[in-house]
């Protein structure tokens, strides 16, 4: 189609002007860049400009967190199938050890529930305070005979019970070992039936557990005890709280060896001085019929 000489002026005129308005858009762009408002400042305060450019931001953080979904979720995908290869295996593993030890699945329930119950009363008995457990000591040797019954089995070996029952062994000989509670009071036994003496009494496990603190039951009772090696039965003797010996009761733990020694020795002397035969008078015939010098 040919164009009238007005027409092509026409086009001309209009392409050069919208050059010029490009030119003139991309020089006003570069002369006036949009700075990226702050984390701070509220979206109702933003420029449009301003406004865009965060929207631009978020939209890329928003790809960013997907892309990192999509990787996560990867992740997880591969640790789940490894995590069921490894029971599988762990299953398999239980089955071959429930064959070598000749256990079905009911007897290997039955012992977790009897082992189950043995703890619960080891810490059932391991939570009351000193006068409660004294009283129920007795049930401390019904749970080692339990354990005993238990270790007994072939199950106790498997991997799943062989901690718990070293654990529960260890408890249970805490509780034995346990001290019972102070009283302040001891009564003496004749020593027919308990060998009662300080030594002895300290010693016991309801009162110091350690012979060597003798000395405090005897300080404490020196109205009673006047010589540390004779008590007698009956007598309501204060026992001190535990602890170290005090300096006086070194001191009279002290004097108490010191005054044996000396008792000692001069016993020996005695029996020396008796074992010495005794000189015959002069010219007093002997049982051979010879007279001394």
């Amino acid at each position: 189609m040919l164009l009238t000489p007005l027409d092509q002026w026409k086009r001309n005129a209009i392409v050069s002007l919208s050059v010029g308005a490009v030119v003139l858009a991309l020089a006003s762009c570069g002369s006036s860049q949009v700075v990226r408002a702050p984390e701070s400042k509220p979206d109702s305060l933003l420029t449009y400009d301003e406004a865009i450019l965060r929207l631009d931001d978020w939209r890329m953080r928003i790809r960013k967190l997907e892309d990192d979904d999509q990787k996560v979720h990867g992740e997880v995908k591969m640790l789940e199938e490894r995590l069921n290869a490894a029971v599988a295996e762990l299953k398999r593993c239980q089955d071959e050890a429930n064959r070598l030890i000749g256990a079905t699945d009911a007897q290997i329930n039955q012992f977790r529930e009897r082992l189950g119950r043995l703890e619960g009363r080891i810490r059932e008995l391991r939570a009351l305070n000193d006068n409660d457990f004294d009283a129920r000591r007795s049930e401390v040797y019904a749970l080692a005979a339990e354990w005993n019954r238990l270790r007994n089995e072939k199950i106790a070996v498997l991997p799943e019970f062989f901690d718990r029952m070293i654990a529960a062994r260890r408890d249970i000989q805490s509780l034995m070992d346990r001290k019972p509670a102070w009283r302040g009071k001891y009564v003496v036994r004749p020593w027919s039936e308990s060998k009662d003496c300080l030594w002895n009494i300290a010693g016991q496990s309801e009162v110091y557990g350690d012979p060597f603190h003798w000395p405090k039951i005897w300080q404490a009772n020196t109205d009673l005890i006047k010589n540390p090696d004779i008590i007698q039965p009956g007598w309501e003797l204060n026992v001190p709280p535990p602890g170290p010996l005090t300096p006086e009761e070194k001191r009279a733990e002290r004097r108490y060896w010191r005054k044996k020694r000396q008792a000692m020795a001069a016993q020996q002397e005695q029996a020396m001085q008796q074992s010495q035969p005794t000189p015959s008078p002069t010219g007093e015939s002997t049982e051979r019929g010879e007279k001394r010098p």
